[in-house]
């Protein structure tokens, strides 16, 4: 995983929580890289894992809520470095079907070793869209901070659901977006 998402936790969590909450995330956590991130360096999966479980402990909050927190904080990091190939888009859903037609291609140009999840999407209605998101590292209550982190830049108001979910033992996720 880019060093990238591990130097935005760590600013997610000083922000939110005190840098002294991080240092005992890094203290309490077995990794490799000792807590050491550069952002354009590729680190475990692993680390990302452990350090969500012991800021859970830390915090109360579970797993879930602070990959959702935190992908919703790191929305307008992504935004920042994608807006040049969605400019012209103003809209969320448009928006989140380009993320894989559009933005997970230019990923793949820039870095051929960058592992992206798997997007499908499907609209049964005006207000509702339904991704099904496929990965490895199963981050899809991250995926759903980043929805969120879209609708508040859109400034559209969303509820997002899951009907299948990975964590849960499921092939795939089904994450319904009603705007």
């Amino acid at each position: 995983m880019k060093g990238a998402i591990f130097t935005g936790l760590a600013e997610f969590v000083e922000t939110q929580c005190g840098l002294k909450t991080w240092m005992q995330a890094v203290e309490q956590s077995e990794l490799s890289s000792n807590g050491e991130y550069i952002s354009t360096e590729l680190y475990d999966d692993a680390e990302l894992v452990s350090l969500l479980q012991t800021l859970s402990t830390l915090t109360g909050k579970s797993v879930e809520a602070l990959s959702r927190d935190f992908g919703r904080y790191f929305f307008s990091t992504l935004m920042s470095i994608a807006s040049k190939y969605v400019a012209d888009i103003n809209n969320l859903f448009e928006f989140l079907e380009a993320v894989d037609s559009v933005i997970h291609i230019e990923v793949q140009k820039a870095d051929p070793l960058a592992y992206t999840p798997a997007l499908f999407y499907d609209k049964p209605s005006e207000n509702v869209l339904v991704v099904r998101y496929m990965s490895n590292r199963k981050m899809c209550h991250f995926a759903e901070g980043l929805i969120y982190g879209a609708a508040e830049h859109f400034n559209q108001v969303v509820k997002i659901s899951q009907s299948k979910c990975m964590c849960e033992g499921d092939t795939h996720c089904l994450i319904r977006i009603e705007s």
